[in-house]
C-alpha cells in the first residue's frame, strides 16, 4: 500500500506501480499508470459529490488522508475530513490539491500522457452522474446543477492553465448516456482475460487498433 503523498516520491510511486503492472497483468507502468489513475478517481469522488447531492454539503479530503491499498482500493481517515464553507472549496480541494497531485506524481514517474489521465477522470466523473441519475432520482436537479457547474470552473479550481476536462464531460443535456472516449487509457493492453477486450467507452472498439 502507499499513502497517496508519497505518490510524489519517485521511487515509492515507482515500486507501487511496478506491483500494480505485475498484479494486473500490465505490459508497462504506463499501462498502470493509466488503471491507477481511474480507479483512484472512481473511489474518491463519491467521497466528495455524494455529500454535495445528497446532504448538500461539501468536504474537503486532504491527500494525507487516503491511502492506497495494493489491491487498488482507498482507505480514508475521516477524521481528517472537514466540512468546506462552499462548494468552491470543495471542488478546489477535490481536484487542485488531490487528483491533480495524483496525475501529476503518475505522469512525473511514468511519463503517461496528462490528457488521458484527465480524461480518465472525466469518464469516471461522467458515469458518476449518470449513475447518481439512477440511484438520487429524487435529486435530478440537484445533479444536473453540480455537473453544470463542474463544467464550468475556472482553471484555478485545477491547477491548470485551462479546465482540463470539460471536453471530455458528457453533455449536460446527455447526462444519462454512456459517451466514447476521446483518448485511449490503455485498458485492451492488459494481458490478462478479462470480461471484455475493451473499456466500455473506449474509441478503438470500432476500429481496431
Amino acid at each position: 500500500m502507499i499513502a497517496t503523498p508519497s505518490l510524489s516520491e519517485p521511487s515509492s510511486n515507482l515500486a507501487f506501480l511496478k506491483h500494480q503492472q505485475e498484479r494486473i497483468h500490465a505490459p508497462n507502468v504506463k499501462v498502470a499508470a493509466s488503471m491507477t489513475m481511474k480507479r483512484y478517481a472512481q473511489l474518491l469522488l463519491p467521497w466528495v459529490l455524494d455529500p454535495m447531492i445528497l446532504e448538500e454539503k461539501a468536504y474537503s479530503i486532504p491527500t494525507h488522508a487516503c491511502t492506497l491499498t495494493t489491491e487498488l482500493t482507498l482507505t480514508v481517515e475521516t477524521a481528517s475530513i472537514t466540512e468546506t464553507t462552499t462548494r468552491q472549496e470543495a471542488w478546489k480541494s477535490l481536484f487542485a490539491d488531490h487528483l491533480t497531485f495524483v496525475l501529476h506524481a503518475l505522469h512525473r514517474t511514468t511519463n503517461v500522457p496528462k490528457h488521458i489521465l484527465w480524461e480518465n477522470i472525466a469518464v469516471r466523473l461522467n458515469s458518476y452522474f449518470r449513475k447518481a441519475l439512477e440511484q438520487y432520482p429524487s435529486s435530478r436537479e440537484r445533479i444536473f446543477e453540480l455537473a453544470k457547474e463542474l463544467r464550468g470552473l475556472h482553471p484555478d479550481i485545477f491547477h491548470e492553465n485551462k479546465h482540463p476536462i470539460q471536453s471530455y464531460l458528457a453533455p449536460i443535456t446527455d447526462l444519462s448516456e454512456q459517451h466514447k472516449r476521446k483518448t485511449c487509457c490503455y485498458f485492451y493492453k492488459l494481458e490478462k482475460e478479462k470480461e471484455m477486450p475493451y473499456c466500455l467507452v473506449c474509441p478503438l472498439k470500432d476500429v481496431g487498433h
